[in-house]
């Protein structure tokens, strides 16, 4: 064993949320890999291993995750605007490059993730050859999502058939440290009753992961309220050989209606999905949320390039929801950077959301909206997997 480093600091964030105190991690190298040998109260340590060096930390975390993304949109232009704007432009790029979101933006992608020293990716998928890719080669744990768009009650039967002949084969394809098959129907506007219900099922069962948009525009909330608006608008006008309208998705409409209402009263939130955006909530939409357990992934730049609103983080958090920090698609978010995320995300919210909060989002709460062990920094943990920032004023949020 090498001579031993003592990485001491006053906040260590990992599976088991941020602890806050006078910790040290005992560093050395073990058959030529450097790597945690002990954790404790700084003092001990330093007793324990009288000769260490000694390197000073603001903030060690373990390292982040990536709960929701979509890396095959990786080479879109950036949309900023209003959200059913951004809806249509998707569909409108998609007819205009049918190869679009396909390999080589999913590439791109993957190796800004890797870039990062990112440990999972849930990462949302629209082509099998991207899927089959990811499960051969991705370097990442994570959840990789294939994406469900089902908008007619009467398709559901024949499309439920085909996906589950799908998942079953690349179910096949999974290896140990890599990322595993789950569903994420796109949305509860663009995917019918009929097949939230049976994907639910399948989750429960099968215990395959679910990922889904939700509760994320004003637009949808009038959606799910009126059957009209916006999104409604622009729904109609995209060339769908059947168009998302409420009765064809089986949505009862409703002056009281929201989305989070509708998904639990299908039985959608029995299978505790990973809710992703979760902004145009209601108090009882929160307890809801709770009561399912469901994990929620956040946004914020997203949120704010699309008009969508503000994340209610307080109230999730009041109620012991699971929170996640993600950045979402390049085509909403800018760019794939984790630390710009969370210095948008602490921007958007002010001093209320301490730091330690939000790196808790990027290590513990993606693990959990991924269904991933919590990450723990303990004897073993290599040394290049942890994130020390000397200064966090200067690195996130300056």
């Amino acid at each position: 064993m090498s001579d031993v480093l003592i990485l001491r600091t006053p906040v260590l964030v990992d599976g088991a949320g941020a602890l806050v105190g006078d910790f040290g991690l005992a560093i050395a190298t073990r058959a030529g890999k450097e790597e945690v040998i002990a954790r404790g109260d700084y003092h001990l340590l330093k007793a324990t291993y009288p000769t260490a060096g000694l390197r000073l930390a603001s903030v060690v975390t373990s390292q982040f995750a990536n709960a929701h993304t979509h890396l095959d949109l990786s080479t879109h232009a950036t949309t900023e605007g209003e959200f059913e704007q951004f809806v249509g432009a998707l569909a409108a790029h998609r007819r205009a490059y049918p190869g679009a979101r396909g390999l080589d933006a999913a590439a791109s992608g993957m190796r800004q993730m890797m870039d990062q020293n990112c440990s999972a990716v849930g990462d949302i998928i629209a082509r099998e050859s991207v899927m089959r890719a990811e499960l051969a080669h991705s370097p990442m744990a994570g959840v990789a999502y294939w994406e469900v768009v089902c908008t007619h009650q009467s398709d559901a039967p024949a499309a439920l058939q085909s996906l589950l002949q799908a998942v079953q084969t690349w179910r096949r394809l999974q290896r140990p440290g890599g990322p595993v098959v789950g569903i994420s129907p796109h949305s509860p506007y663009l995917v019918c009753r009929d097949m939230l219900k049976a994907l639910a099922r399948l989750s429960i069962d099968e215990g395959v992961p679910l990922q889904i948009h939700v509760a994320e525009s004003p637009a949808e909330t009038e959606f799910f309220r009126t059957g009209g608006g916006p999104l409604a608008a622009v729904l109609a006008s995209l060339g769908w050989r059947k168009p998302p309208t409420a009765a064809g998705l089986g949505i009862p409409v409703g002056p009281s209606m929201t989305p989070i209402r509708y998904l639990s009263e299908i039985g959608f939130l029995e299978a505790a999905p990973t809710l992703v955006h979760c902004v145009n909530v209601t108090d009882a939409d929160v307890r809801i949320i709770a009561e399912y357990k469901c994990p929620v992934v956040t946004c914020p730049r997203s949120n704010r390039n699309l008009r969508c609103g503000v994340f209610p983080w307080e109230k999730f958090v009041s109620a012991s929801v699971p929170i996640a920090l993600a950045t979402d698609s390049v085509a909403s978010a800018n760019d794939l950077n984790l630390l710009s995320e969370l210095k948008a995300c602490l921007g958007l919210h002010g001093p209320r959301l301490d730091t330690s909060i939000v790196l808790g989002w990027l290590t513990a709460g993606a693990a959990k909206a991924m269904q991933l062990p919590p990450p723990a920094i303990a004897a073993g943990y290599p040394a290049s997997a942890l994130v020390v920032l000397e200064n966090p004023l200067a690195q996130i949020i300056g």
